[in-house]
């Protein structure tokens, strides 16, 4: 039996978080994109619930070393900061869907929302001690400026919405690859 460790255990907890949203943003290219969106949702949801039973049992066998390590100073320091980034999230999100519908370009809110989620993961790759969210997070606001200017329909295009949930999808499947053998706990990263 391998050792278990709190570093897998916190990948494990962030790719189950990635697995969902980057179902949610697939889901909405789906239904944007296909007239029989029926097949293409099935589909995401069937590898977005195999992503996160996969995430979900790597947690599970090391969540022992996980808890150990949840009611430790820093850790706690880390809560509140996800806690202060999840809110900022929230009211840029807030501010940003109502400034785009105010001076008429509500097209222009998911790039916005696409941005802004990127821009959230930033902070929080330094409280999670993860390159890998500084990865997901400048590969998310590079997208959001990115496809509007090559997207058939601009900001608009459903293209948005499936390479967001792709560049989450895939920084879950890195959680689970990267930290699937053993390896030192030196942080409990997500």
């Amino acid at each position: 039996m391998e050792k278990q460790s709190a570093s897998r255990a916190g990948a494990a907890v962030g790719a189950m978080i990635f697995s969902v949203f980057g179902s949610g943003w697939l889901l909405a290219w789906a239904i944007r994109s296909f007239a029989q969106a029926a097949w293409m949702c099935a589909l995401i949801s069937g590898l977005g619930l195999a992503l996160f039973i996969t995430a979900f049992r790597q947690y599970r066998r090391n969540r022992e070393a996980h808890a150990a390590v949840v009611e430790t100073p820093e850790s706690k320091k880390g809560k509140r900061i996800f806690n202060i980034v999840n809110i900022g999230q929230g009211v840029a999100i807030f501010l940003a869907v109502n400034i785009v519908n105010n001076i008429g370009h509500p097209e222009w809110f998911v790039p916005a929302f696409i941005f802004i989620v990127g821009a959230h993961f930033i902070p929080l790759a330094k409280v999670f001690h993860s390159r890998r969210h500084t990865v997901t997070g400048v590969a998310m606001m590079v997208w959001a400026l990115a496809y509007p200017q090559f997207a058939q329909a601009g900001a608009a295009d459903p293209v948005g919405c499936l390479g967001a949930g792709l560049i989450l999808w895939a920084s879950a499947i890195s959680a689970l690859l990267l930290h699937s053998s053993a390896q030192p706990d030196a942080v409990a990263g997500q």
